[in-house]
């Protein structure tokens, strides 16, 4: 049951979940290649920005982490929320990536000048849908740890 896990067993989803969300990551910016007739076309990021790109979510992710393992009282239920947020990104935009390619390529193509432009409305409905899903989810679960008088 979700509500008799321990501290410590927090501690571990909140890792694993990390984990989830960087390989998630990867996994998103490994998968977005343009196609070759694009790549001139479009400015490339430079190796700083590349760099930086790499590392910030993985400090950011350990520095969140540290910040609650200072913490004095138990922090189950922050944890869980982290947990959440973590999973839900991967969740939310791995599904839609190609389908976010393809739209932000057949923009390019038709006019290479324009700014980058919002993703077709099916995009943004499904992480709508599934963001917005998660957090509900993850309130119906604390207010249901809540009611029935249970610590996470």
């Amino acid at each position: 049951m979700l509500f008799s896990i321990s501290g410590s067993g927090w501690w571990l989803i909140a890792v694993a979940a990390t984990a989830f969300f960087l390989i998630g990551l990867f996994v998103l910016c490994a998968g977005m290649k343009l196609p070759e007739d694009l790549r001139d076309a479009v400015e490339q990021p430079s190796k700083r920005a590349k760099r930086t790109a790499a590392l910030l979510p993985p400090v950011g992710c350990a520095a969140i982490l540290l910040v609650n393992l200072l913490r004095p009282e138990p922090a189950p239920a922050i944890l869980f929320l982290y947990s959440v947020a973590c999973t839900a990104f991967p969740i939310a935009l791995l599904p839609v990536r190609g389908r976010m390619l393809r739209h932000y390529v057949e923009q390019k193509r038709m006019n290479p000048d324009a700014a980058d432009g919002m993703p077709d409305g099916l995009t943004v409905a499904w992480v709508t849908l599934v963001l917005c899903g998660m957090v509900l989810a993850a309130v119906v679960a604390l207010m249901i740890a809540t009611y029935h008088g249970r610590q996470l």
